[in-house]
């Protein structure tokens, strides 16, 4: 039977080290500290980028997990995982009711009384509730049922899109996980890969696909959740690699990057600020243009707008191609969104306006396996040895995302392999794989012409 004989060692080794490294980063930064949980002013490292530092974290992350289901008794383990989603039921609820806004009125700590009386809650019942989160060190208990924000709760004010992201996964992603397990035992939904059969669609009653139900009146909330909520997602996933990793300065002056299905154009933004030479067109649905054209762009970066750097075209990337002759047509967590032939009609959509020096860049998950191959095998870097090799808990995130990609769209998230024979069907030659960190960077360009001797 395989043994633990050096594991716990090396996990501990490998902590030791990348917290190190981490210490390491903090030490040369404008600020030379690590922040403690209880700091409530933003540090110069919390969006940074730095790739060695983000490893050092992973496999923080996936170690110290690692150890304690080593370590600790397997039922043990197993009913705290059956319970984890309490947890994010409080969160919910907590941005919910605006509980991180209250509290910074009073930043050394309120009373659950004077909590409940401001958001309407019982008081007894919202002190349970945050000493869970309290407990999950978000929050803080600073004397018996006063409670006050930390690091961790900020990322909840509602000013922060991250609070968008999460009423978006506590009200539109999380109730119908409820009735997954009867739909995956359906004879026909279980084995469906249509987007109108899912336990969105169980759950809702609403025949249609998500993209159709947040064309509606009844799906403006889960809409505008989500075109706000994805910026805080592009922070968290460090999205924003691409804006730095990619050698956009080679395209030369005035090419132009098409964001297509961007949204409120969160990347399309970043580029407009670090590249004014770019030419940019954002085009996804109207409605989510109208906002991007009239609240998201005039307030983040009115220049664009004003100097001309910005086109918003409404699209439906099924039944038309997207604007023709750009440089690049880029595709951020789109891929992701539907099943294989309706990305086939999407790619197919934008070679028919492609010209020879356009590329098509899908940036989204690849998703790793979770048993070690040879390195020369891997597609993406495996994490040392003993940690598994997809970093475990360190980058849980992909793997989270393809469920939520299952319950609300039936669709997933996929492997390089994946994405090439979708390029190929489409006519397209996959280029390259572009390593964004946390994400990956699908590179496609046309086939090469034929020789003919």
């Amino acid at each position: 039977m395989p043994k633990t004989d050096g594991q716990i060692a090396a996990l501990g080794a490998l902590i030791s080290n990348a917290t190190k490294v981490v210490e390491g980063h903090y030490a040369r930064s404008a600020k030379p500290y690590v922040p403690s949980l209880d700091d409530t002013e933003e540090h110069p490292l919390d969006h940074s980028l730095d790739p060695e530092l983000r490893e050092a974290v992973q496999i923080i992350e996936g170690a110290c997990a690692q150890l304690c289901a080593t370590l600790a008794r397997p039922s043990h383990t197993v009913v705290n995982k059956l319970m984890s989603l309490y947890e994010s039921t409080c969160l919910g609820i907590a941005m919910k009711f605006g509980i991180p806004d209250v509290l910074q009125e009073e930043p050394a700590g309120m009373h659950i009384s004077e909590i409940a009386d401001r958001t309407g809650l019982e008081e007894r019942k919202t002190g349970r509730i945050l000493r869970l989160l309290a407990t999950k060190h978000v929050f803080r208990e600073v004397s018996e049922n006063v409670f006050a924000n930390n690091r961790l709760s900020l990322q909840l004010l509602a000013e922060n899109p991250l609070s968008s992201l999460g009423l978006h996964f506590a009200e539109d992603c999380h109730p119908p996980t409820t009735v997954l397990a009867e739909v995956l035992g359906d004879d026909a939904w279980g084995h469906s890969y249509s987007p109108r059969e899912t336990a969105f669609n169980k759950w809702s009653s609403f025949a249609d696909s998500l993209g159709a139900f947040v064309a509606t009146p009844q799906g403006t909330n889960l809409a505008t959740r989500f075109g706000i909520g994805m910026i805080g997602w592009a922070d968290a996933s460090q999205a924003q690699n691409v804006i730095y990793d990619y050698p956009w300065k080679e395209l030369g002056k005035d090419a132009t990057v098409c964001d297509l299905g961007g949204g409120v154009g969160y990347i399309a933004l970043e580029l407009a600020k670090e590249y004014p030479f770019l030419r940019l067109k954002l085009q996804d649905l109207w409605r989510t243009l109208e906002q991007a054209r009239t609240q998201v762009w005039p307030e983040r970066c009115p220049e664009a707008i004003r100097e001309g750097r910005i086109e918003f075209k409404a699209i439906d990337f099924f039944k038309e191609s997207p604007i023709p002759g750009c440089s690049v047509y880029y595709l951020k967590n789109i891929i992701h969104d539907w099943p294989d032939h309706d990305c086939v009609t999407i790619l197919s959509n934008i070679r028919r306006v492609m010209k020879p020096y356009s590329r098509v860049l899908i940036h989204e998950y690849i998703l790793q396996q979770a048993n070690r191959v040879p390195d020369g095998q891997a597609v993406s870097k495996q994490a040392p040895e003993p940690l598994l090799p997809n970093y475990g808990v360190g980058r849980i995130r992909q793997y989270n995302l393809d469920l939520d990609m299952l319950t609300m769209l039936n669709s997933e998230e996929r492997r390089l392999r994946d994405f090439i024979r979708l390029g190929e069907r489409a006519g397209l030659r996959f280029k390259k794989l572009w390593d964004m960190g946390e994400l990956g960077l699908v590179e496609f360009r046309l086939p090469l012409p034929s020789v003919h001797n």
